[in-house]
């Protein structure tokens, strides 16, 4: 078994991947890690929204990395905008479990902190990505 506790970009030094060094894509971490802790937990008969919550924590923080690693500014700002409709997608499933009690009003509000985080650090880089299109 890998230990990965020294598996953070910090620990790595100058080995950051142009994903690693985006404000958005280091708030999407905490929020897939902390939707999958949620996820543990998830009482039987309530596997499509956990599953979904699953689905699309993952995918934002992918396509986050994605964008970063596209060249074109079309590329990036297309992947950032998948990002933040998955990212808006986790928001809805985090207030369907919240509304069922799966997961607590507390754990619910701080994981919806980091989806709205997110929500304005990629409505920048979106905004960016596109003043760069050219024509």
């Amino acid at each position: 078994m890998t230990d990965n506790r020294n598996f953070s970009a910090a620990s790595r030094g100058s080995s950051l991947g142009p994903h690693q060094r985006l404000d958005g894509y280091r708030v999407a971490i905490p929020l897939f890690a902390g939707v999958e802790s949620c996820a543990a937990s998830f009482p039987r008969g309530y596997g499509a929204i956990k599953d979904q919550l699953r689905r699309c924590a993952t995918a934002t923080v992918l396509n986050i990395a994605e964008g970063a690693g596209r060249r074109k500014p079309a590329g990036k700002a297309y992947r950032y905008t998948i990002a933040q409709a998955e990212r808006l997608e986790c928001a809805a499933a985090l207030e369907l479990a919240t509304i069922v009690k799966i997961i607590s009003r507390e754990s619910g509000d701080d994981l919806m902190s980091y989806t709205q985080r997110i929500g304005a650090m990629l409505t920048r880089l979106i905004q960016s990505q596109r003043a760069r299109v050219p024509g």
